[in-house]
């Protein structure tokens, strides 16, 4: 192999320090689908109850809202990759204990449903420390492309990680694939240690210490990622309600897809498995035209554009018939969907600074996902009364047009976060 195919390939690498990352983030992320799936199926066998089910997955969501900011607080305070490392040795210990008791023959309901409290506590205090890592471990023309493959990463967990976990409950049954899952936080924690790059407290600049002393109170340092976001970084919080109404609107029909597809499109339980797949194979192909849409144009803009090409598939959603043109309208809304939260990534590490990155991301997460479980609540009611998912979709796909339309007089369309590559 000559000298320069080896400088090419070096070059298209993003170094060992954040392929260890990646690994850890894929790793702990299949971790996350099986006792999400796991957890779920086992309430449900024990008890037969919908309600009973679905209070787990309440359980799961609710740590989102509530440690979202002491998870970004933790994130600016301490090593980042310390803080990666305890996520998932705690990770590890709570899916063992889980393993044990269930190893054990309890039929604990209320032990299950306190299993899935802590396992979902631990991603807001991890998720802002990795995405505060990132910047750390790649050079800042490199942001995209990472961005990129840690996206790719999630969609592919979020397509294989429900068919492992279920393969796993098949064949070993609940506690071996609860023991699995413990497995999986294990050999991310020991991928974690092996990273040699330390990520040290982000700390301030001279002319930010000089205005004042850093603050060391939960409270205060909230309210410092509050004031950047609304008053030094309006991109931002435009970026945060744009993707707050926008998840308004997708999740309308994302939460009855499978209702959809079933009853109005009449389609069989494989045939909704190559929608979905299909929605995984999207993401994928949308990380991979990041990095070329990165070079071209500013982050910002690259998600108001997204989200009205996105609002306007969900309404030709509406005379689709067949599978096929299903999968595919389905798959180009799900790669649109992975552009717009790599490029939304990439402005939050570009223009948030190092000492904040981490409450910035958890704030401005927070206030994107609030709309999740609201919307999700809200489809299900509207179709129950008014029998008509096409006027759901409509004005699903319309909100997000809307919601679109309206960044383009927002912050959000501003070249803030792009980096012209004539400057390298």
């Amino acid at each position: 192999m000559s000298t320069d195919v080896r400088a090419a390939r070096a070059g298209r690498r993003l170094g060992a320090p954040y392929e260890l990352l990646l690994f850890a983030f894929v790793v702990s992320g299949l971790g996350n689908w099986i006792y999400r799936l796991a957890l779920p199926l086992m309430v449900f066998e024990l008890t037969g109850s919908a309600l009973n089910t679905a209070v787990v997955y309440a359980l799961e969501y609710a740590p989102l809202l509530l440690l979202s900011l002491p998870g970004g607080v933790i994130a600016d305070r301490f090593e980042r990759r310390r803080i990666l490392v305890v996520g998932d040795l705690a990770a590890t210990v709570l899916a063992g204990i889980l393993a044990l008791v269930v190893t054990s023959g309890s039929s604990s309901v209320l032990l299950v449903y306190l299993a899935a409290f802590l396992l979902a506590c631990v991603e807001p205090l991890y998720y802002p420390a990795f995405q505060g890592m990132v910047p750390d471990l790649v050079r800042d023309k490199d942001l995209e492309r990472a961005n990129a493959w840690m996206q790719m990463g999630d969609n592919v967990m979020s397509l294989a990680g429900p068919a492992v976990a279920g393969v796993l409950i098949a064949a070993v049954g609940y506690e071996g694939a609860i023991w699995a899952d413990a497995g999986t936080f294990a050999v991310s924690a020991l991928a974690m240690v092996a990273i040699r790059t330390r990520s040290k407290p982000p700390a301030w600049t001279e002319k930010e210490a000089a205005a004042g002393p850093v603050r060391r109170d939960l409270i205060g340092e909230v309210k410092d990622s509050l004031v950047h976001i609304t008053r030094e970084n309006r991109p931002l919080l435009s970026g945060a309600v744009l993707f707050f109404l926008a998840n308004l609107g997708t999740w309308l029909v994302q939460a009855n897809l499978v209702y959809y597809l079933s009853d109005y499109r009449s389609m069989s339980p494989a045939l909704i498995g190559v929608v979905f797949a299909a929605q995984g194979a999207g993401a994928v192909l949308g990380a991979a035209v990041c990095p070329w849409l990165g070079r071209r144009f500013a982050p910002g803009r690259v998600v108001i554009a997204g989200t009205v090409l996105a609002g306007a598939g969900i309404v030709l959603l509406i005379p689709l018939r067949d599978v096929v043109g299903i999968s595919v309208l389905w798959a180009l809304i799900y790669g649109i969907g992975t552009v717009n939260m790599v490029s939304w990534f990439v402005l939050r590490q570009r223009t948030v600074p190092a000492r904040m990155l981490g409450r910035v991301v958890a704030t401005t997460r927070m206030i994107a996902f609030m709309s999740i479980p609201v919307a999700s609540v809200l489809g299900g009611v509207l179709e129950q009364h008014w029998h008509n998912m096409y006027l759901i979709i409509a004005i699903a796909g319309g909100l997000r047009l809307l919601v679109g339309v309206g960044a383009l007089l927002s912050p959000l369309n501003s070249a803030a976060g792009w980096r012209n590559p004539a400057d390298s």
